[in-house]
């Protein structure tokens, strides 16, 4: 088959909590198919779990997309910079993801309970001034993703809107290649300022302050990786974090009894968090990674120098793995989704996220229980031109006097 005859990416969802219905077909046919990505690249699509797990531990396969066979999936062509170990193999990734690590380990991450929730009490008290109908993306989910990790790294909240626009057109894959290209140069730059500002005065009471001043010590990471390292940091913690909060509002609003459910019994909040990650996974690009040697994944021959991008929302959906896959179910126990990755590469602030977003929803609907939708879910705007699915606004409502301090 011609490269031109190849299905194109992205595919258009027909439910806008699900993934396209064709990627069940492929993982019931055609499983690893050759796709074409939007800007020509062809690649394989990899759908089922067991395959993309696969591929996520298998050092033969790079994250760096400068190799030969990469499948660029989003415009422009800026390289990945120093430090932004998502896109570095081995032993660059392993060496700048280590200085990290202890920054969110669970442990650590526990302490950080008590500011989340000032955060989030402060943003839902904010919105209870307001009267409904509200949105809840502009009032809530997007301040309270965004000062949490501004905070934890020890970037001004003042610059947020800066960072956002120039990140929202990064992600945007309908943009041109130059407009993507000038935002990631603006990004990058704001980023070194905030990393140089720190080195002039070391701010030891936050993640970045720290990093330079133990960079000092030990010589690593240099200035240019410490720059990438905090660009990923912020973009991490922020955008999918503010999408999952949106959509996942959605979901348990459509989803009352287990709703009520957790109301009654918090505990349930790990699973509930896990449940969302799964079901939503607002990553719907996918993970691209190039082969560097010929591997066999499920059966299906991958040469050298090919691209392969891992379709991590319909490995979520796997039939073969998950019973009723399609379905929301709080009381699912499972750790084998992909919706944190998987592997050596999988999200280093998973408890982070975890936490913040027991926190949130937690919150949210103890406050606020007659919280709901204010337009049906067909007419709300979903991101689907985005990298990262999500709400560009969610119109929510309640009943005024219901509100809880």
């Amino acid at each position: 088959m011609a490269d031109s005859q190849f299905p194109p990416l992205p595919v258009t969802r027909t439910n806008p909590l699900d993934p396209p219905p064709e990627y069940k077909q492929f993982r019931l046919e055609q499983p690893i198919t050759k796709v074409k990505t939007p800007r020509g690249d062809p690649a394989w699509l990899v759908t089922r779990l067991e395959d993309i797990r696969a591929v996520l531990t298998d050092k033969r396969f790079s994250s760096d997309p400068r190799k030969p066979g990469y499948p660029t999936y989003i415009t422009g062509d800026v390289p990945p910079p120093p430090g932004f170990f998502m896109q570095h193999d081995a032993p660059d990734h392993t060496r700048i993801r280590r200085t990290v690590t202890n920054e969110f380990k669970a442990k650590h991450v526990e302490g950080l309970r008590p500011r989340m929730q000032q955060i989030v009490d402060q943003c839902i008290d904010a919105m209870l001034k307001l009267p409904p109908p509200v949105d809840l993306v502009k009032v809530l989910a997007v301040p309270v993703a965004s000062m949490v990790i501004c905070e934890l790294l020890g970037v001004s909240l003042d610059d947020y809107p800066f960072v956002q626009s120039r990140t929202d057109t990064v992600l945007d894959r309908s943009r041109p290649p130059a407009e993507t290209t000038a935002a990631a140069i603006e990004l990058m730059g704001f980023f070194d300022q905030v990393v140089t500002a720190k080195e002039a005065a070391p701010t030891p009471n936050d993640l970045l302050g720290r990093l330079v001043l133990e960079a000092a010590r030990q010589g690593q990471p240099n200035h240019q990786e410490l720059v990438g390292l905090a660009a990923l940091l912020l973009l991490g913690g922020y955008d999918t974090m503010a999408q999952v909060i949106g959509l996942g509002t959605v979901t348990l609003l459509k989803n009352p009894d287990q709703l009520a459910e957790f109301i009654r019994d918090p505990s349930l909040g790990e699973n509930l968090v896990d449940e969302l990650v799964r079901y939503l996974s607002v990553n719907h690009a996918g993970l691209p990674r190039a082969a560097l040697a010929d591997v066999e994944v499920g059966g299906q021959l991958i040469r050298e120098g090919e691209g392969v991008i891992l379709m991590l929302n319909s490995g979520n959906r796997d039939e073969l793995v998950f019973k009723n896959p399609d379905a929301f179910d709080i009381h699912r126990q499972t750790t084998q989704h992909v919706g944190f990755g998987h592997g050596l590469h999988k999200c280093i602030g998973a408890d982070f996220a975890r936490a913040e977003l027991q926190v949130v929803f937690s919150t949210l609907f103890r406050r606020i229980p007659s919280l709901s939708l204010a337009a049906p879910i067909e007419e709300l705007p979903f991101r689907h031109e985005m990298v990262l699915y999500g709400l560009k606004a969610l119109p929510v409502s309640w009943a005024q006097e219901s509100a809880k301090s």
